[in-house]
């Protein structure tokens, strides 16, 4: 498949040594900068959540940082800001993250975030664990009832594993199959991309003198667009100094914010700390009990997992052999893809070809044209000669004036000739570009 490429990619490049390359442009945007306030309030049920921590995130730099109050607010000023995009995070120890993506903040607006709690309160702790209780004692009644259920699956999952492997070897005989009509597609077009090299070989000399006169005036765009971007580098880097010194103070803002933020959840996590540990010990006991019942459905459960661990492997094997089915329809998809572009190549050699033929043609034409051009104004010259001799020996020089204002005229007809076949040339090239 690699030998296809490469070949594409020779022939492209042919085509590409006569193509125009513009020269880049480049320009400074002003960002107009200003100050904002922006106001965060934090809630969890209704209620105000303490010491929670605030980030404005850009691009995953922190722009501005701080932790709520007592009613659950954060008010955050923000020095330049340039109205890009950022994300408001909220982070609190006892409840689950929350964040804003993708807004441009609005000078004196508040945003408002309801926090889910994740660390329990106590009426919660109590809650959770009579609802732990019940859960556990249901789960210990459904045990008994485990092993009839692993029995079925393991039937279900024997039946599955013969089906998969029929599916298999299906699979396995079309890849191969495949493979082989790519191989022959991939040949194919290696020949037509061969062929089409061959007719390239035949540009004309104009075509040459044309491209070197191209990459002159290439060479010369891309100095223009050096110096160009030579300016606009001088730009951004200032615009980066500036940058920096506005993230660094952001940065110090947020190392604050955490630190006071973390100080204050510690506190309240420590509050809860024992309930949840009452609550423990109590599931502890529950799952002694649970632990008993489920001993008793194991032994099902492991014949069922041995018959499920065969059908999984079988189930692979399909998964498998459908991937290597994928890969070679991708790879026969390809070879005609390249089959294709070799032909495409090839009849556009060939369309070049006969274009450069027909215009060498046509200047042969022209270059006969100018050889009858030029004989006859030798012989006019001849005559002409003639004429200035006899006219030294002051032989009828009235007669031989007239016989060299004739000449003239003939002369003139041969520069009208002269002038329309420079037009015909000239337009000819023009063609050839």
């Amino acid at each position: 498949m690699k030998k296809v490429y490469i070949l594409v990619s020779l022939v492209m490049a042919s085509f590409g040594s006569f193509a125009f390359t513009s020269s880049p442009t480049y320009q400074i945007e002003t960002i107009e900068k200003t100050d904002v306030s922006v106001t965060i309030a934090v809630m969890h049920d209704g209620k105000p959540v303490q010491s929670a921590l605030v980030k404005i995130v850009n691009d995953r730099t922190v722009v501005g940082a701080g932790t709520t109050n007592e009613q659950g607010v954060a008010t955050i000023q923000i020095q330049n800001y340039t109205s890009q995009i950022v994300t408001i995070e909220v982070f609190h120890s006892m409840y689950r993250s929350d964040k804003l993506k993708d807004i441009k903040l609005e000078n004196g607006k508040t945003y408002s975030f309801s926090l889910s709690g994740k660390s329990t309160t106590m009426g919660e702790i109590e809650a959770e664990s009579a609802e732990k209780e019940q859960k556990i004692n249901g789960e210990i009644e459904a045990a008994g009832s485990s092993a009839e259920e692993y029995k079925k699956r393991e039937e279900e999952a024997k039946q599955k594993q013969a089906a998969l492997q029929t599916e298999r070897e299906r699979i396995q005989a079309e890849t191969e199959a495949k493979q082989k009509a790519t191989e022959e597609e991939r040949k194919a077009a290696e020949a037509k991309l061969k062929e089409a090299q061959e007719n390239r070989a035949g540009a004309t000399e104009a075509q040459k003198t044309q491209a070197e006169k191209l990459e002159q005036e290439r060479i010369q765009r891309e100095a223009a667009a050096k110096a160009r971007q030579e300016e606009s580098d001088k730009k951004m880097a200032e615009l980066e100094a500036a940058k920096q010194e506005k993230l660094k103070a952001a940065k110090d803002q947020e190392k604050a914010a955490e630190k006071e933020a973390s100080k204050a959840q510690e506190a309240q996590e420590k509050e809860i700390s024992k309930a949840e540990k009452e609550a423990k010990e109590k599931e502890k006991a529950l799952k002694e009990e649970q632990k008993k019942a489920e001993e008793e459905a194991k032994a099902a459960k492991e014949a069922a997992k041995e018959q499920e661990k065969l059908e999984k492997e079988q189930a692979e094997a399909k998964k498998e052999a459908e991937k290597l089915q994928k890969e070679a329809d991708k790879e026969a998809k390809e070879a005609e893809k390249a089959k294709k572009e070799a032909e495409k190549e090839a009849k556009e050699a060939e369309k070049e070809k006969a274009q450069a033929e027909k215009m060498q043609s046509q200047l042969d034409k022209l270059d006969d044209e100018q050889k009858k051009i030029d004989n006859s104004r030798k012989k006019l010259e001849e005559e002409q000669d003639k004429i200035d001799k006899k006219m030294k020996k002051g032989k009828d020089v009235e007669k031989l004036k007239v016989e060299s204002e004739k000449l003239r005229v003939k002369h003139a007809k041969l520069d009208e000739q002269q002038s329309k076949l420079d037009d015909k040339r000239q337009k000819l090239i023009k063609k050839m570009k």
